[in-house]
């Protein structure tokens, strides 16, 4: 199919694996009345074509995003006990703590965002925990967890979860607080015990058929998602230190292939501008894991061949927060698989005037028309994004 530069990009919003997490208290929005303004889509504009314009909020698909926003089955903010104790405030006051903000996701990743068509899943029990050697886990947010689930601390480091999905998916999102070392000379160091030999503090998750260890290196940036078996099952983690006057956060959505690729020409010369093989609608998310804005975007190839994508990124009133660009790409162990396409994404987010603001990167996944994107933003302050 060819289509011109004249291309609407008229994508609907979707929110994925966070129904509680409205983007506004007021139950009202703007209803879908007109078009769009008209954008030129150019896989070779390092734009993709996207303008530094407002839009209607919420992408001008009102009823969309508020059955979507209603969410179902969640326990939100999480009420944890160990948040307000003195001695947990005491220790993220410490100078040369290190504190991270962990969130996974598990279940069937393509039906995160909308489980009305399945037909048939295969159940999963997700049942579990994490514990921080080291160092403290605080209870922040508990995600799509239903009646028959449950969530047990038991001990400072270490929490436990009863949890099973078909289809659906559930998570928790947790501070990691890991203090600095004891000083050689302070009473709870360890006489004649070499700094070197000191274990390093790890983070070990066990969430049904995943297990895994990760090193505070790796929680820096952190972005995976996993598949634990072929029904579409995914384990779906982010992490990234938190750093005092420099956000970080999540992009959560949809990411789907197009039945029959878009071919893009130039009416003027004839020449072909990229070829556009699906788009992707999601959310912005804070650090604190609010929903604070919308995004939406194609992916696709280039005229040179090489794999783009680009997006635009707007906050609850509409109003212009970024561009979106960079580049994609699919795992050679997965690609083509029968059931599931698999890949990964990395860009820059930029300002007013072409400006980099921040950077970018995350995980994709698609199966038989419907797809879900997962990945992590940063300012440019974060020199680890």
């Amino acid at each position: 199919m060819k289509r011109y530069l004249a291309f609407s990009m008229i994508l609907v919003f979707a929110m994925i694996a966070a129904g509680c997490e409205s983007v506004s208290d007021d139950p009202t929005s703007p209803d879908n009345s007109g078009d769009l303004p008209l954008q030129v889509v150019d896989l070779d504009s390092p734009t993709g074509g996207f303008t530094e314009t407002d839009e209607e909020p919420l992408f001008g698909d009102s009823e969309t995003f508020q059955t979507l926003e209603a969410g179902e089955g969640e326990d939100c903010d999480y009420q944890d006990p160990l948040r307000n104790q003195e001695h947990v405030r005491e220790m993220e006051r410490r100078y040369g703590v290190r504190i991270y903000r962990f969130r996974a996701l598990w279940g069937r990743m393509v039906n995160a965002i909308d489980n009305s068509t399945v037909t048939d899943c295969c159940p999963v029990d997700w049942s579990g925990g994490m514990k921080l050697e080291g160092g403290v886990i605080v209870i922040e947010r508990v995600l799509k967890f239903d009646a028959n689930d449950e969530i047990v601390r038991t001990g400072p480091n270490t929490i436990r979860w009863k949890s099973t999905t078909c289809p659906h998916v559930d998570g928790i999102q947790v501070r990691l607080i890991v203090p600095p070392p004891p000083a050689p000379d302070s009473i709870t160091a360890q006489p004649g015990i070499p700094d070197e030999e000191i274990p390093e503090p790890t983070l070990t998750i066990v969430a049904g058929p995943y297990e895994r260890t990760f090193t505070l290196d790796e929680l820096e940036a952190l972005r995976i998602m996993e598949p634990v078996d072929r029904c579409n099952n995914y384990m779906a983690i982010g992490s990234h230190r938190i750093l005092p006057g420099c956000p970080n956060g999540y992009l959560l959505g949809k990411w789907n292939r197009v039945d029959e690729p878009d071919t893009l020409i130039n009416p003027d010369t004839g020449k072909i501008r990229g070829i556009i093989l699906g788009h992707f609608k999601g959310i912005w998310v804070s650090e604190r894991g609010w929903a604070v804005g919308h995004l939406r975007g194609i992916y696709g190839v280039n005229s040179a061949g090489e794999r783009k994508f680009f997006g635009k990124y707007i906050n609850p009133r509409g109003e212009f927060m970024g561009i979106l660009a960079g580049d994609w790409d699919v795992y050679p162990t997965l690609a083509y698989d029968s059931i599931n396409e698999m890949g990964s994404f990395e860009g820059l987010w930029y300002g007013r005037n072409h400006g980099v603001k921040g950077r970018l990167k995350g995980e994709w996944v698609t199966s038989a028309g419907q797809g879900y994107f997962k990945g992590i933003w940063g300012m440019l302050c974060n020199d680890r994004m």
